[in-house]
């Protein structure tokens, strides 16, 4: 809204120059196309984009909007990966039509009974992997497609390692320790996803001493 209330003001004409509104394609009736939309019009256009191509093992499009709507995240992997295929473009598809996922919570299912010991097996997995985590959680998507209900997916083992720590194919290959870490405690209905994240503490001024109520 910002940026298009500065091109509006930028091309309002002045007393001294007397010119018109230019006809542009950055107008407030044809916004400028974000960096979402401009990377999937390079990507849907692309066959190289919407396949595997060695040595990637998940393609660069899904990796890139298989999180579409929550966040600036990557994809490296999940264990569904060939039992749910994440849906490729149609020639003259719109950006508007990617499915658009919502976080949820997860609630009263077999895993939440059985995390406090899961959670520590699988923290000792990933660093016998060699793996650098940033976050082990629990999460279930809805996913929005064009005019249909929303649908809830299952319940997903979220996995975040340190950027640049790891590739697709590492998380890859440490999957099915985790898998094997669920099964035994008889969880077999869970999906393992991993994407790249950075823990931030968040720095601010300390907190005040506590006062009495009379106190101004």
């Amino acid at each position: 809204m910002v940026d298009r209330l500065i091109r509006v003001y930028q091309a309002k004409p002045t007393a001294q120059d007397g010119t018109k509104l230019p006809a542009s394609p950055t107008s407030p009736t044809s916004p400028a196309p974000s960096a979402a939309e401009t990377l999937w019009s390079e990507l849907s256009s692309n066959p190289d984009a919407l396949a595997v191509v060695a040595p990637d093992i998940v393609s660069k499009y899904e990796m890139h909007f298989y999180y579409h709507g929550v966040g600036d995240l990557q994809l490296m992997w999940r264990s569904d990966l060939e039992t749910n295929p994440f849906p490729i473009p149609a020639p003259g598809t719109r950006f508007s039509k990617i499915p658009t996922k919502t976080v949820h919570g997860v609630f009263n299912t077999p895993l939440n009974a059985v995390w406090d010991k899961v959670a520590p097996l699988i923290i000792a997995s990933m660093k016998a992997s060699g793996l650098q985590y940033s976050a082990l959680t629990t999460a279930r998507f809805s996913t929005a497609e064009d005019d249909k209900e929303a649908t809830l997916g299952p319940v997903v083992v979220w996995i975040a390692v340190r950027p640049n720590t790891a590739t697709p194919r590492d998380v890859c290959d440490a999957t099915p320790d985790i898998l094997q870490i669920l099964a035994k405690f008889n969880i077999t209905d869970v999906v393992v996803e991993w994407y790249e994240g950075l823990v931030v503490r968040l720095v601010d001024l300390p907190l005040t001493s506590v006062v009495k109520n009379s106190n101004a």
